[in-house]
C-alpha cells in the first residue's frame, strides 16, 4: 500500500483531499505541501529537481513551496557537498512529525479499504489504480491513439 501512496503522490494525485481527518492538518498545511513532506519522509533527502519531479510540478513552483516550508521550520535546504549549485532538501523534526501524522491518516484510510475488499479485490483495485495513473501520465494525443489501436474483443462460441 505504501507503494500505491508513493505512486499517487509522484503522479500529482493528492490522496489527502479524500481523507476526512485531513481537515485538521489543513489548518496548518496545504495538500500539496503535505504531499512534499510525505515524499521527503519516504525518500529522506532529495535535490530540488528530484522533489519537483516527484511532485509533478515545475522547479520554480517547487522552489517557492520549499522556501515557504523552510520559513515554517518543516524542511531545511542546504547546498550539496558534491556540487554547490545543487540544493538538497530534507525534513526537520517538526516536518517529520507532520509527515508521520499524514502517513498515519493514510494508513488508517487504506486499512479501511483493505478491510472492505477481499484479497482478490484488493489486487484488482491496485492493478486498476496503477492502470489509471499510467493513463493519466500519457499525453492526451498518445492516449487517444492507444485506444484506437486496441482490437475489439470478440466472443467466439465453441460447439462441442
Amino acid at each position: 500500500m505504501e507503494q500505491l501512496v508513493e505512486l499517487l503522490l509522484k503522479n500529482g494525485i493528492k490522496p489527502f483531499s479524500y481523507f476526512p481527518k485531513a481537515a485538521e492538518l489543513e489548518k496548518k498545511i496545504s495538500h500539496t505541501d503535505l504531499s512534499a513532506l510525505v515524499i521527503l519522509k519516504l525518500k529522506e533527502q532529495l535535490t530540488m529537481s528530484e522533489l519537483a519531479s516527484d511532485l509533478g510540478a515545475p522547479l520554480s513552483t517547487t522552489t517557492s513551496m520549499a522556501k515557504r516550508l523552510e520559513k515554517k521550520g518543516w524542511i531545511e535546504r542546504t547546498s550539496s557537498p558534491k556540487d554547490q549549485r545543487v540544493i538538497m532538501v530534507y525534513l526537520t523534526e517538526e516536518g517529520k512529525e507532520l509527515a508521520r501524522q499524514a502517513n498515519e491518516m493514510m494508513e488508517q484510510a487504506l486499512g479501511r479499504i483493505q478491510t472492505a475488499l477481499t484479497e482478490e479485490e484488493l489486487e484488482q483495485f491496485v492493478s486498476l489504480v496503477l492502470k489509471v495513473v499510467k493513463s493519466l501520465q500519457q499525453p492526451e494525443n498518445e492516449y487517444n491513439a492507444s485506444i484506437k489501436k486496441k482490437p475489439a474483443i470478440r466472443k467466439i462460441s465453441i460447439d462441442e
